[in-house]
C-alpha cells in the first residue's frame, strides 16, 4: 500500500490557487511521481526515488543537515512556514504533494543550501528522522550573486526501525 500526501494537501493547493500565488499550479494536472518497484533500486540501496530539489531566490531559511519528516499535510504546512517567500512555500508544498511514498518509507525535507549556487544534487543517508541530506559540491561556484538562493531537498527514506 502506498501513501500519498497529495490528498490531504489538496486543500492547501486549492488555497494557493485562490490566493493567486506566483508559482502555484504552473504544472496543473501534473502526474504524481510514481515510486519505482523495489527491484529497480540501485544494488544495496534503500532509496527508491531520486531526491527532489526546490530552489527559490531570497526565500530565507537556514541550512541544516537534519531532516524534517513530512508525514502529513500539517507537517508540510509547518515546514514551509519557515520560508518568507510565498512562492517557495507553494513550490515545496506542490513537490511534496506529487511524491508517492511507498509503505515503510517516509518523506523528509531539509534546506541544503542558501547561497549563490544551487547544488547539482544531494546525497541521502540514514532513515527516518535520523536521515541526513548533504548537497553535492558545485563544480564551478559563482564568484558573487545579487541575492541568495535557498534550496530544499525532499527525499523518500526508509522509516526508522
Amino acid at each position: 500500500m502506498r501513501r500519498h500526501l497529495g490528498t490531504p494537501i489538496l486543500l492547501t493547493a486549492a488555497l494557493c490557487g485562490l490566493a493567486g500565488l506566483s508559482g502555484c499550479g504552473d504544472e496543473a494536472g501534473a502526474d504524481p511521481v510514481p515510486a519505482p518497484s523495489p527491484g529497480s533500486a540501485s544494488a544495496g540501496s534503500d532509496y527508491y526515488l531520486e531526491p527532489t530539489l526546490v530552489s527559490q531566490t531570497a526565500a530565507g531559511g537556514k541550512v541544516t543537515r537534519e531532516v524534517t519528516v513530512l508525514d502529513d499535510a500539517q507537517a508540510v504546512k509547518a515546514y514551509v512556514g519557515r520560508f518568507r517567500s510565498d512562492t517557495m512555500r507553494a513550490e515545496v508544498t506542490r513537490a511534496a504533494m506529487q511524491i508517492e511514498v511507498p509503505e515503510d518509507q517516509q518523506l523528509v525535507a531539509a534546506v541544503v543550501a542558501v547561497g549563490c549556487d544551487v547544488p547539482p544534487g544531494v546525497g541521502v543517508t540514514g532513515s527516518g528522522e535520523d536521515a541526513v541530506i548533504a548537497p553535492d559540491p558545485v563544480l564551478s561556484p559563482m564568484a558573487e550573486c545579487l541575492a541568495p538562493v535557498t534550496t530544499v531537498a525532499l527525499a523518500v527514506v526508509p522509516e526508522s526501525a
